[in-house]
């Protein structure tokens, strides 16, 4: 892996060195949009949609569009005055409950390695916030922008997880909120039973990309020539079950499952 970023963890006056990494990647399959009669790369180009010619990347600035319609340029050497982090230091602004964050801001995370004249302290670190389920909360500046993440154990590893600010989350505005729908308590206990008939440990490891599988195989038969018979769309069934009945199917459908693993 390649380091994204390097500088130093601090909290209170304890400062160690550390490298930031990437913890996730996608694993799709990229397509190209080609021409179906050669094969060749479709390209795009910048092109103004007032006078309709092709610009240059270094005619290229930043427009912003104010709410009057106005449009308000901006060049590369405006944005140096912006404030913005001094150093490369990923600052410890408070510790909090590990339930205490929304999962909901949430975005990237990216583990953290020490240098190994770091690996006492970052293992401290480590610890602490593992045997008092905290997490840290920090701010450090990435990429030019200041953003806030917190800092928390991962087996033996600390993660970091940049997040959203607050007002970066919408609010849901549905019309069903509005409205006082209370759900009938038998119906409750039975919902109850099911969810917990199916409660187990979750293991992601036991969960594959059904649909990433799927594509493998079409490249793969694609590339071989081989004919891709047409699939047809399932056919709507209808249950027209009521919540109760649809309910109580649930539930025994699961526990007959569960027997019959047993047995």
């Amino acid at each position: 892996m390649r380091a994204v970023w390097r500088g130093s963890v601090s909290f209170g006056l304890v400062t160690f060195p550390v490298r930031l990494f990437s913890a996730t990647r996608e694993h799709g399959f990229r397509f190209h949009q080609v021409h179906r009669a050669d094969g060749g790369r479709i390209r795009h180009r910048r092109v103004c949609e007032v006078c309709g010619g092709e610009v240059a990347l270094a005619d290229v600035v930043k427009g912003h569009e104010l709410a009057d319609g106005r449009l308000v340029l901006f060049e590369a050497e405006d944005f140096d005055g912006l404030p913005v982090m001094s150093g490369r230091t990923i600052e410890v602004v408070q510790f909090a409950q590990a339930d205490q964050v929304d999962p909901i801001l949430f975005d990237r995370s990216f583990y953290l390695e020490p240098e190994r004249s770091a690996v006492v302290s970052y293992s401290l670190l480590r610890d602490a916030l593992e045997r008092a389920w905290r997490v840290a909360v920090v701010r450090v500046a990435i990429r030019r922008r200041e953003t806030l993440a917190v800092v928390r154990p991962r087996g033996r590893v600390l993660v970091l997880q940049t997040l959203l600010w607050p007002d970066e989350v919408r609010e849901p505005e549905f019309g069903f909120l509005d409205a006082v729908v209370e759900p009938r308590l038998p119906e409750v206990r039975v919902a109850t039973s099911l969810v917990n008939s199916m409660t187990a440990e979750f293991d992601p490891a036991v969960f594959s990309d059904a649909y990433r599988d799927a594509l493998a195989g079409l490249i793969e038969a694609k590339a071989a020539g081989a004919e891709i018979p047409v699939s047809r769309a399932p056919e709507e069934t209808g249950g027209g079950l009521d919540l109760m009945t649809a309910l109580r199917r649930s539930l025994e459908r699961v526990r007959s499952s569960r027997s019959s693993r047993e047995e």
